[in-house]
């Protein structure tokens, strides 16, 4: 299998296919199925599945190929209603943003001291982040040192991390520090310490997040041209 060519045509829509890319780059990719009509990609380092197609006859077939209890990342709208029917999985869309800088994003202003956090934060970072909902992904994340705090005199003002399919996100800056310049300080650090690993800075945004689609415009990130739709469990 030429991970080569399928990254090739992938690139031919980039920034919808970013994270498929990525997969490719990153050495998750498990070829599912892939021929002239679509192609589906298993990620190994989350466990979930990545499908984009041109013809709908390679629907059905990929969706067969689906595991249950998996996170299918679709990139056609149109396919999404069989999709979700077929596997009872749930919707959510995203725009992706994508950095495409060879060096991260000019600094503004006094940024706060940003430091690697240690599985010793999960107390203080889980309740600021869905109501602790995501501790379990949390305490892995802390574990590989891939959440980043900002500090104030020694306060956490804020925090940022990389989630395992690739993306980065995870913001929060707590309420007492906000509209300081923090989510842009711990975008920026993260995009910086993506970038010295050799990886591809992208996240995701909720088309309705407008803050954070006004902030992802400040860093110079490129947005999809439409969004990709998460179906999980």
């Amino acid at each position: 299998m030429d991970l080569n060519k399928l990254e090739e045509a992938l690139e031919q829509d980039r920034l919808c296919h970013i994270d498929m890319i990525d997969c490719i780059r990153r050495g998750f990719a498990q070829v599912e199925k892939w021929d002239e009509r679509g192609v589906l990609l298993y990620n190994t380092g989350c466990n979930q599945y990545h499908l984009t197609a041109k013809d709908p006859s390679f629907l059905g077939e990929a969706v067969a190929l689906c595991r249950p209890g998996r996170t299918l990342v679709c990139h056609q709208e149109e396919y999404v209603p069989q999709a979700v029917s077929r596997l009872g999985l749930n919707r959510m869309d995203f725009y992706h943003g994508v950095y495409s800088h060879s060096a991260p994003p000019p600094q503004r202003g006094e940024e706060p001291v940003i430091r690697t956090l240690d599985p010793s934060w999960l107390d203080q970072v889980s309740p600021h982040y869905y109501a602790d909902s995501e501790r379990a992904m949390l305490a892995r994340t802390l574990a590989r040192g891939e959440i980043f705090g900002a500090f104030k005199e020694e306060k956490l003002a804020g925090f940022i991390g990389c989630h395992e399919e690739g993306t980065y996100g995870i913001l929060e800056v707590m309420p007492d520090f906000r509209r300081q310049g923090i989510g842009y300080a711990l975008e920026r650090h993260v995009i910086g310490w993506l970038l010295e690993r050799g990886r591809i800075p992208y996240c995701q945004i909720r088309p309705d997040n407008k803050a954070s689609l006004s902030l992802q415009n400040r860093l110079g990130l490129e947005l999809s041209p439409r969004v990709v739709h998460w179906l999980f469990p």
